[in-house]
């Protein structure tokens, strides 16, 4: 549970004695504005946080068992679903890029689930898992590195404000770091070369500046590294190469299917791939276990696993199923679907299955009869769309500036929390809030803020 215990009330209360434009925690506020200004890490209404999110390190650790006890489920009912990689992304309904590299070799894919971030809110105390993100492409070690850089260049272990010695502040790159050498050392590959793939050639988003951190933590680490964008790899029987040097792995920060839409070619790490003699990370297999209709399949067997796994699920995941014209058992009833959505409202949001970032999503609590009726007709049709019973995030207490009126205060906000899964570890948590309590897309889209947690004893 999340607890707004005496050492956050008094950091906060400390931070904000002066509330003016000129005092310290504007600046904190300005001054993490600038830092991460180009990192899509904020709505341009939502709000600045004053400092990390802080979470109890048992619920960290919660937060990571229960993640990684989901992905182990979804990965088994993966298999029970589809004969092989080909026939799952065909279930569910995988849009596959122009240059596809899905394949059926188990070596391959075997670091498939290797990184992940799971969605979750804490609602009522528990914690629930709402989306399940597979790939290699997730947003958040970036951005928390930046976020955690700058609050340890503010909060030092003597502040006036807090004494953060007594935190936690996770290793965000060093996880993601180790399964890349180790999927490497599986190839015979001790000292492997990485292409850090992004997409941008200029200074922005995507592009080697944005991902400098990342070959910066390899290079501190014994680790060849570079930014490459895969138009300017090449490839032949021998080797992948950047610029004439030879690459082991190709670590993708990006989702497959976006790959056409930026331009971007992966026919080199395609070609690669089928030579044997460089690997891309995640495999596009990931891309697949994270489609939404993962979810749903799990939801349905629910009833059929063991005790164990099935108490779990009833816990720890919100019942979720494909938005069809059909009959679902709910909360012990029968009903159309249909009719459900429509005589239950708030009790559920409706999402595409391969979308990310929030697109696509409608929340009935904050959504018109009408516009919501629309919004169920328009799923139907689509056939992609997945309904999932609404978990309302418990306040959360963070002393942020708001956007809209510059003012500073401690504010009760709607949260999700991302923990990175990489090769088992936590490599930090990402959490995502609002400035509101009764937000219910808390995102970017909807007006969220990316922010890092900090643990407490």
């Amino acid at each position: 549970m999340i607890v707004y215990d005496r050492f956050a009330r008094s950091w906060d209360e400390r931070l904000l004695a002066d509330r003016g434009p000129t005092g310290r925690a504007a600046a904190i506020a300005h001054g993490l504005d600038e830092r991460l200004g180009d990192s899509m890490y904020r709505h341009p209404q939502g709000p600045v946080p004053l400092r990390p999110v802080l979470l109890p390190s048992a619920l960290a650790e919660e937060m990571r068992t229960v993640g990684l006890r989901l992905l182990d489920i979804i990965r088994q009912v993966a298999a029970t679903r589809a004969n092989g990689v080909f026939e799952l992304a065909d279930l569910v309904g995988y849009r596959r890029p122009g240059v596809c590299m899905l394949t059926e070799d188990p070596e391959w894919n075997a670091s498939a689930f290797e990184m992940a971030r799971p969605d979750i809110v804490v609602s009522g105390g528990v914690v629930r898992v709402v989306e399940c993100n597979i790939m290699s492409a997730v947003a958040g070690p970036e951005q928390v590195t930046r976020i955690d850089r700058y609050f340890r260049e503010i909060y030092g272990p003597v502040d006036p404000c807090a004494d953060t010695s007594r935190l936690v502040v996770p290793d965000v790159m060093g996880p993601r770091r180790e399964v890349v050498r180790a999927v490497a050392r599986g190839r015979g590959v001790d000292r492997p070369r990485v292409a850090v793939l992004g997409w941008d050639r200029g200074t922005g988003f995507g592009s080697a500046e944005y991902f400098g951190d990342v070959v910066d933590d390899f290079a501190q680490h014994g680790v060849d590294a570079e930014f490459a964008v895969p138009n300017d790899l090449e490839a032949d029987r021998t080797s992948l190469r950047h610029h004439g040097r030879r690459i082991d792995v190709a670590l993708r920060m990006f989702v497959s299917a976006d790959a056409p839409r930026a331009d971007l070619d992966m026919s080199a790490p395609r070609d690669a791939m089928l030579a044997g003699t460089a690997i891309t990370l995640s495999p596009e297999v990931a891309d697949v276990y994270s489609s939404k209709k993962l979810l749903v399949w799990v939801s349905e067997a629910a009833e059929e696993m063991p005790s164990a796994d099935r108490d779990f699920l009833d816990r720890h995941l919100p019942w979720t199923r494909l938005l069809v014209d059909d009959k679902v058992t709910w909360r012990g009833g029968s009903y159309g679907l249909v009719d459900l959505l429509l005589g239950e409202r708030e009790r559920f949001v409706i999402k595409p299955s391969d979308q990310h970032g929030g697109e696509g999503m409608s929340a009935g609590a904050d959504t018109e009869p009408d516009a919501w009726a629309e919004a169920v007709e328009r799923g139907l049709r689509d056939g992609s769309y997945i309904v999932q019973e609404f978990m309302r995030p418990d306040p959360l207490p963070v002393p942020a500036l708001r956007a809209a009126d510059q003012s500073l205060e401690v504010a009760r906000v709607a949260s999700v929390f991302g923990p990175m899964l990489m090769g088992g570890q936590l490599g930090g948590i990402l959490a995502r809030h609002t400035d509101r309590a009764d937000t219910t897309m808390v995102n970017a889209i909807g007006g969220g803020v990316m922010n890092t947690c900090w643990m407490t004893p």
